[in-house]
Formats: structure tokens, sequence, C-alpha cells
């Protein structure tokens, strides 16, 4: 009994004595934690071509400079008065004013007259608003919301360069807005980080700049996202298809949406798809209705008639499922080696990093949770049913499903443009920011010098987007490495509206040279592209309206005849504004029917372009053009392309041949 005494009373004394040789680790200092943290963001913006250059150093060093202030508030502790309380409204709204006011300035440089697609539906807006039916009245492709907006605006307003021009600006800020507005309910931090990855997208400021239809599309679906976190499926479905209604490849988005409706309830499955049921099927009968043939001629069936490009087979060639399945295979297959992507990653990579950080971030947290015995949240982390609940892992894996389901939608596309990426990259500021709010929020929290290793890992995966730039620029441009240390310069050109904030948007963004090989942040290169103008557009209009009566009308190039028309007070011939290769291409329209129909409409110039379907080569071949028209002047505009090169616009004039037959100005036999 005494034996077994003295080990009953040996033994509690061993945990006293080990804890006294090996005392636990106390808690470091939380000012020297968030100092070190502190210095690590700042130094992230602060490198020049370091992590956070990617963005404006305009938006950098503000946003770096609120994370830290963020990391420093817990140190005020609850009690802490009424400056603590109110700072992260005040930090908020210092981040809105940040973001929002670089997006804009940024878009300032796009205010100009350019040779862009969307010089189309401009002119076919001002038509819509005029009275004229899309579809029966005119061809266009794509459903009617692409041209309802602006229509409405141009009733308002009139038409002018800067007014259509800030259409797709304002659009997307719009979208970014109601992004913000459904993720802020999670966290303010990581709706400042969703806004500002979304507005800053390379792509997204490209396309942003041309009305080519993305831009509305995406303010409806992020407004229907806030509306579905809301809890109102009925509306966001009814949002939902107007997305749609403004471009079909919306569709991944809205699938997204009608799977995080499902994770919810039933219920709230059936009601977002009664309302878009609603809202684009309404419009599709509408117009079916008005237009008949063309409406789906347009919406539909031209896009299924476009040749593949690249080495994509026609998806629906074939009734047979089987085809089906293998051509969207082959598709994605192609997609996933093209240049198309390695060209959208090099331009994203700090978005599509920061997304998969996230994706790793969620999946690590549900595998800790079932090696803690807690099956239930790691099969929550795993779902769908949390996607609306307005949690940040929820909104995370509402964006990774639409990035998934978008990458999915372009095998069955018969070709795919840049421009198209949009909605995707608003829907992928979600995980994006996600991550990169999440790698604050683990530095603000950590007690010991250990706590700093997760955001430390995070902060080293996402710098990986530098040597990974670097090498799909090897890649994708040689020329790089090969001409390295060449010096390449660009002009810069004020814009037609807006320009007293010019010279604080070229201060900020612009410089005038590049040097090859070095490391260079995609916004200075949309910058750069997006200051590509159509100089010549108003002395070409004064032309055209000086030597034509105003009931004689034009044709030509698709992305400058419209323009010309709209600022010499003229119709198109036919209000034939899609006039690209790819309608030839199709066979949904050849030159014999496109002159037939033109010489009926009092044609009197035609506008020759290269990169258009009216080439010179193409002009001089026809028969039409040959025996009715001359070349009477050629415009030579020089800020259409980089470096002061020469685009040469020609102007074709119809004679005046005696003996054509009553109403006709030329014969297109």
């Amino acid at each position: 009994m005494k034996r077994s005494t003295r080990k009953q009373s040996a033994s509690p004394s061993a945990p006293r004595a080990a804890a006294a040789v090996l005392p636990p680790a106390a808690p470091a200092p939380r000012a020297a934690l968030a100092a070190a943290a502190t210095a690590a963001v700042l130094a992230f913006a602060a490198i020049p071509g370091g992590p956070g250059a990617f963005l404006p150093a305009a938006l950098a060093w503000p946003l770096a400079l609120l994370a830290a202030l963020a990391l420093w508030l817990p140190l005020a502790g609850p009690g802490g008065g009424t400056l603590p309380r109110r700072a992260p409204a005040a930090l908020e709204a210092a981040g809105l004013t940040v973001v929002l006011g670089t997006y804009l300035l940024l878009k300032v440089v796009g205010l100009h007259a350019s040779g862009t697609d969307d010089n189309i539906y401009f002119y076919l807006a001002v038509r819509t608003g005029q009275g004229a039916v899309p579809y029966r009245d005119f061809f266009f492709a794509h459903p009617p919301v692409h041209l309802l907006v602006p229509a409405l605006v141009f009733k308002l307003t009139g038409f002018s360069i800067g007014v259509a021009k800030a259409i797709p600006a304002l659009a997307q800020a719009a979208a970014g807005v109601c992004l913000y507005l459904a993720v802020r309910r999670a966290s303010r931090g990581f709706a400042l980080a969703v806004l500002a990855l979304h507005l800053t997208a390379y792509q997204v400021l490209m396309g942003s700049t041309d009305m080519n239809g993305e831009n509305i599309m995406t303010a409806f679906l992020c407004a229907a996202v806030l509306a579905a976190t809301r809890g109102r499926p009925a509306l966001a479905g009814v949002l939902a298809g107007l997305a749609l209604g403004s471009g079909l490849y919306a569709f991944a988005g809205v699938l997204a949406l009608a799977i995080a409706c499902a994770g919810a309830s039933r219920r709230a499955l059936g009601r977002f798809a009664a309302g878009a049921a609603a809202s684009f099927g309404g419009l599709c009968l509408v117009f079916a209705l008005l237009a008949g043939r063309p409406f789906l001629d347009g919406v539909f069936a031209y896009h299924l008639a476009k040749p593949g490009k690249g080495g994509r087979l026609p998806v629906f060639a074939s009734p047979n499922p089987l085809s089906v399945v293998a051509a969207l295979a082959h598709n994605l297959a192609d997609y996933l080696g093209s240049a198309e992507l390695k060209k959208s990653l090099f331009f994203h990579l700090p978005q599509h990093l920061a997304a998969l950080l996230a994706a790793g971030l969620i999946a690590g947290r549900a595998i800790a949770a079932r090696l803690q015995g807690r099956p239930a949240a790691a099969r929550a982390l795993l779902t769908p049913r949390d996607l609306l609940a307005s949690t940040p892992a929820g909104l995370a894996k509402l964006g990774l499903l639409a990035a998934v389901l978008f990458l999915l939608q372009w095998a069955g596309l018969s070709e795919v443009y840049d421009f198209y990426s949009v909605p995707m990259l608003a829907l992928l500021a979600l995980p994006a920011g996600y991550a990169v709010w999440q790698g604050v929020c683990l530095a603000r929290d950590a007690t010991t010098w250990a706590g700093l290793r997760g955001p430390a890992l995070l902060a080293g995966l996402f710098a990986l987007h530098l040597p990974l730039t670097d090498a799909l620029n090897a890649a994708l441009w040689p020329d790089e490495a090969r001409d390295a240390g060449r010096v390449v310069r660009y002009d810069w050109h004020d814009p037609a509206a807006l320009t007293g904030l010019a010279g604080v948007s070229r201060a900020l963004f612009f410089t005038a040279e590049r040097t090859k090989g070095e490391r260079t942040p995609p916004y200075r290169h949309y910058v750069w592209n997006k200051m590509l103008t159509f100089a010549t557009v108003g002395e070409i209009a004064a032309h055209v309206r000086a030597h034509s009566a105003p009931d004689e009308t034009l044709t030509g190039a698709s992305t400058l005849a419209p323009l010309v028309a709209l600022e010499a007070g003229r119709r198109l011939a036919g209000d034939e504004a899609d006039t690209n290769n790819k309608r030839f291409a199709s066979g949904l329209l050849t030159d014999e029917r496109f002159f037939a129909r033109a010489c009926r409409d009092r044609l009197r110039y035609i506008i020759g372009a290269p990169r258009s379907h009216f080439t010179a080569q193409m002009l001089a071949q026809s028969p039409t053009v040959a025996r009715y028209f001359q070349r009477e002047r050629e415009f030579a505009d020089r800020r259409l392309l980089h470096h002061g090169r020469a685009f040469p616009i020609t102007l074709y004039r119809r004679q005046d041949v005696p003996g054509l037959p009553p109403g006709l100005v030329c014969d297109a036999r």
C-alpha cells in the first residue's frame, strides 16, 4: 500500500515538473504582430514590380494602408471609445471612394470614338429609339436587351460619343456595386477586396470601354446575385433572364445561380426558374411575334452557322448525343491548350491564383473539420447549401462554381472572344477576394508569431503570379525576350468627354514608353490599347454630309461606317450595320444579296478599310462596285494603330449612271 501511495503521489508531480521545464509559449505582443503584418502588407504594395504591382499605385497604396489600419483596429479593444466603433465605417467609405474613383478615372481614357464593334450597336440603338424594330427592320445577332438599354438612354439624351462610351463603363460600375452589396453582409473588407479585383481586371477594363453587351449583361447578372442573396429568388430570376436577354453566354452564370437556389430550397429554385422564364421567355416571344424568322436567325441560327475557330468542332452538327458530347470534350481540350486561355491567364493571373487559393482554403478547412470529428461541418463546406447564405465561404464557392461552368460553356461555342470572360471575371472576384481578405484576417487575429505562418504562406503562394506571368509572357510573345531592352513608345490622346479629368488620368496611369522584356502591369496595356482613336471620323462624316443628299445612304466597314453615318446624319443602306466577315462566312448573307438590298436604298458611299469585309481586294473584285462606284478619297488615320502608323480608310462614291431602272441607284446584277 505504501508503494502504491508513493506512485500515486508521484504521478501528478511529473506534469508539474515538465511544465516548469517547458512553459507554454506566451502570446506575442499584439502591437509587434500588427507591426510585422503591416510591414508585409505595405511591402506588397511598395515593391516595384512586386506582387501588388498588378494594381495601379494610386489604388495599391491606399488599399494597403487601409488593410494595415484594419490590422491595428483590434488593439483598440472593445471599450476603445467612439472613434474605434466608427473606424470600420470610415475605412469602408475610404475604400469605396478609392476603388470606384480609380475605376472611373481609368475609364476616362476610353471616352472617344474608336474603330470597334460597338459602333454597330450605337447605330442600331439609335435606330431602335427612332422606332425601328430589331430583327424585322435590320439584322441583329444578339438578344434584344443589348439594344433596348442604350436605345432608352439615347432617347433621353440624344447620341453623343461621350454618352455612348459611358454606358458600358457605368454598367460595369453598377455590376461592381451590386456585387459589393451582395458580399457586404458577409464582411466589409471582403466586399472591398472583391470590388477592387473585379473592377481592375484587365478584360473588365477593356470590355467596359466598348458597348458589346457584356457589361449590361454583367450588371443584370450581379444584380441577380444581390437579389438572390437577399432572399428574393423570383426577382433574381427576372434579372438573370435580362442578363440572358443581353447575351446568351450569360448562361453559365445563370446556371450557377440556379444551382445556388436549388441548394437553398426547391421553392427558391422554382421561383428563380419562373422569374427567368418570364423575363427571357417573354422577351423572346415579343420579338419572335414582331420579327418572325429573322429573330430566330439572328439570335440562334447565325451563331450555330458560324464556322468553328481554330480546331473547334461544331457541337450541334449532329443530333446524336454521343457526337455532341465528343465535340464538347474535344473543344474543351482545345480551349485548355489554346493561346486564348494562356493570354487570359497572362492578364488575370492574380485573380485566378487567388481563386485557387480560396478553393484550397475551403478544402483544407473541410479536411481539418473531418479530422477533428466534425463531419457535419466538413460536409457543409463542400455542399452548395450555403451559396446564398451571405457567408464568406458560401459566396466564394458560388464564384468558383460559376468559373467552372463558364469554362465548360466555352466548349459549346464555335469561337470565344476575349470580352466573353467579363461576367466570369466578375464572379471570379468572389473567391479571389475571399483569399485576399482571409490572409488579412489571419494576420489580424494572430496571437503568436506562429500564427503569422498561415498568412505568410498565402502571401508567398499568391506572389507566384509573378514568375508564372513571366513564363506565359515568354511563351506567348517570344519577341519580348529576343528584343529585350528595346523601348516601345506610345502617344497620349485626350478623350472626347470629361477632358478636365484627362490630366489626372494621364498622371496616374499613363507612361509614354515600355521596355521589352520587362514586366508591365495589365492596366497599362489597357490604357495603351484603349487610347487608340477613330480620329478621322469627323472629317469623313463632314465629307459625306457635304457630298450627299439627306436621303442618300452609305455602307461599308462595320467598325467604321455606322459611326460615320451617325456623325454625318445619314442612314446606313438597308440599315445593315453588322457587315462583318462572319455574316458572309456563315452563308446567311452573300455579296449579291447585300448589294441588292443596299442598292434599293439610295446608296451613295461605300467605306472601305483593312480588317473588314470591304477590303480593297473585295471592292476591286466586286462587279457592282466596278460598274457603279469610283474611288473618291482616302483618309489616313494615324490614331487607329499604335505608333502613328497610317490606317487607310477609302471612300467609294456612286457614279450617276443614266438609264438605271426607276427606284435604283445601282444594279447588283
